[in-house]
């Protein structure tokens, strides 16, 4: 029953992506950023830059959507704004930074003005739009989820600052002191953790290196931060296929935030370490979660194939309702049609799934022509299937 599991690549390529730009000569483009940010008595002067240059960069990053929806609509792709927010923030680079302290004695602190430069080059944009639809869906949310994490955590230290108006005897201060610590250890672990997503949008071996790196910091910042877990998972899933690592990771992640999503990938984790019992068990936690989760249905077709190949059908089809694009449902039942002796809805499947980015179906396509008596097809397809031609 074990597999390896297709990197993002081939996720990307299942997703389908709407097309790929022509090359083009690349333009690289700067903005200036501007952000303020009031320190309290209670605050670290590194915090609080940190927090000002947090506001430059969404300035920068501001001026630079500007650019990029316009620049997108060249190649005839229109982008949604939190598909060119997520875009911005990750490609955006900040080439300096400067930093100036004003008093602010009227608010009880100093204020730090950080304005930094930075640039976007038109390569990145280009290499965001022929991403998967599924890849460039799951950044988005992603980043969509880690900025309402950063607003909760403003508001936040925005009480906390109301709160240190009022209080003045030594015990409050004393307590509102650690209250403002733990709070600037969870800013500075979705810091962090922003830091690392942006990592892996430049798709290079060695980003992803420091990515985890910047999510283990966020980690040992803030134990809590769900979002820096199942960032570090997917990598040790995906990218390294460290399966174990990620189980930990998402144990860690179901603990404090137990979505569909993370069940899924928990699941899959379970089911390259040859669990199939839980590896089912949270696919279908899954499902509960998200009743429309084709992935989850896909997987549960695969597990099906060799024991029930009916059940798996009817998990195979209840997938490919939801996202008829979806490789792993449709190799599943290619599988499932071809242990019933059904070869040619079988083989037109196991093609399906070809074409959708699925290697193993390179097999199932020459056991099927073997079956139907075309020798040399069958011939071909098994020759493929021992060095499978990459994809994309």
């Amino acid at each position: 029953m074990r597999r390896k599991i297709f990197k993002v690549l081939a996720a990307a390529i299942a997703a389908g992506s709407l097309f790929l730009p022509s090359p083009t000569s690349a333009e690289v483009r700067n903005y200036n950023g501007v952000g303020e940010y009031i320190m309290s008595d209670f605050e670290t002067p590194d915090v609080a830059k940190q927090r000002a240059k947090l506001y430059a960069e969404r300035n920068a990053q501001e001026k630079a959507g500007v650019f990029v929806k316009s620049f997108s609509r060249t190649k005839n792709f229109e982008l949604v704004d939190d598909e060119i927010i997520t875009m911005t923030s990750g490609i955006l680079k900040v080439l300096s930074v400067d930093y100036k302290v004003v008093p602010m004695e009227e608010y009880g602190g100093i204020m730090y003005r950080a304005t930094i430069l930075a640039s976007i080059d038109t390569d990145n944009v280009d290499e965001w739009i022929s991403k998967g639809i599924s890849e460039r869906e799951s950044l988005v949310q992603k980043n969509i989820e880690l900025q309402n994490q950063i607003a909760e955590q403003e508001k936040l230290i925005e009480k906390l600052k109301a709160e240190a108006a009022n209080k003045k005897s030594p015990e409050a201060q004393e307590k509102l002191k650690g209250e403002f610590s733990n709070a600037d250890k969870i800013f500075m672990s979705n810091i962090k953790l922003e830091e690392g997503n942006r990592y892996v949008l430049l798709n290079v071996d060695w980003a992803y290196e420091q990515a985890v790196n910047c999510w283990s910091e966020a980690i040992e910042l803030n134990p809590q931060n769900a979002l820096a877990y199942e960032a570090r998972g997917y990598y040790y899933l995906y990218y390294i296929q460290d399966y174990s690592a990620s189980l930990n990771d998402y144990i860690q992640a179901i603990n404090l935030r137990p979505s569909g999503e993370n069940y899924f990938y928990r699941g899959l984790c379970y089911l390259n370490l040859e669990d199939i019992k839980l590896a089912k068990a949270d696919f279908e936690r899954a499902i509960s979660l998200n009743p429309q989760m084709s992935a989850a249905y896909g997987e549960l077709a695969y597990i099906y194939t060799l024991s029930e190949p009916l059940k798996a059908i009817e998990y195979a089809d209840r997938a490919l309702e939801f996202d008829n694009r979806n490789w792993r449902a449709l190799y599943s039942r290619g599988r499932a049609l071809y242990i019933m002796h059904n070869y040619e809805a079988a083989l037109a499947d196991a093609q399906a799934a070809l074409d959708l980015g699925c290697g193993d179906a390179y097999q199932l396509i020459g056991d099927c022509y073997g079956m139907l008596g075309n020798r040399d097809e069958a011939e071909k397809y098994w020759e493929l299937a021992k060095d499978p031609p990459a994809f994309g």
